[in-house]
């Protein structure tokens, strides 16, 4: 298991990269085990850099919880009162009243959440604390700013995770499908015949009959 393996990115060829990965994948296939590669959403960059790795490779989405979602909602206060359970003080700490807060400045990711808290746990033991308070929180908190960074990275990755019907069209119509959504056909019900006409052979038309008068106009 290769942590923060986005870094491999960090060279300044393409090639390179590619032959690192390349490495990774020989080293699996001799020693018949699986490599796990853990990191932000920059790994993604990793997986089409050639059809091979492509294919012998396989995307686990760790996602933050949402809270618009009632489960994730529901999840993530689960969490948190996991967390305050552990917290190392002689009185009980009531985060769970905190829930938005540590939701709105750990973005619901609860590896953030995790940090966060053993920071401010760290500064209120020093302190000689009997507890942890919302001030002790405040002062280990994210900023807004560094909040916003984050965010606009993460949806960025989810995006990229995230199959668009465009995209599927293009895949479908470079494959000679047909990139319009059709019903699947009854097997039950016999496909009608197709018709093949001879070359030169015309059309089924209605011919004009009869002499034409003057004041007839031609069809």
């Amino acid at each position: 298991m290769i942590d923060e393996a986005q870094h491999l990115g960090k060279i300044p060829s393409g090639r390179r990269l590619l032959d690192q990965l390349d490495v990774i994948k020989s080293i699996a296939n001799q020693t018949k085990t699986a490599h796990v590669l853990f990191g932000t959403y920059d790994l993604l960059a990793f997986r089409n850099l050639n059809g091979q790795l492509s294919r012998r490779s396989i995307d686990v989405h760790l996602a933050r919880y949402r809270a618009e979602d009632s489960e994730d909602r529901q999840t993530f206060v689960n969490v948190v009162r996991s967390f305050e359970k552990e917290l190392p003080f002689e009185e009980r700490s009531d985060v769970m009243s905190d829930w938005e807060f540590l939701y709105e400045r750990s973005l619901g990711s609860v590896g953030i959440l995790k940090e966060w808290l053993v920071r401010a746990a760290t500064v209120a033991s020093r302190k000689g604390g009997h507890r942890l308070t919302r001030a002790d929180l405040e002062t280990q908190a994210l900023s807004v700013a560094q909040c916003e960074q984050m965010h606009a990275e993460t949806a960025e990755g989810e995006l990229k995770l995230n199959e668009t019907s465009q995209a599927v069209a293009q895949l479908r119509g470079r494959l000679g499908l047909s990139t319009c959504a059709t019903a699947k056909p009854d097997p039950k019900q016999p496909a009608s015949p197709v018709k093949f006409r001879r070359p030169g052979q015309r059309l089924p038309t209605r011919d004009v009959v009869g002499q034409m008068g003057p004041n007839a106009a031609s069809v």
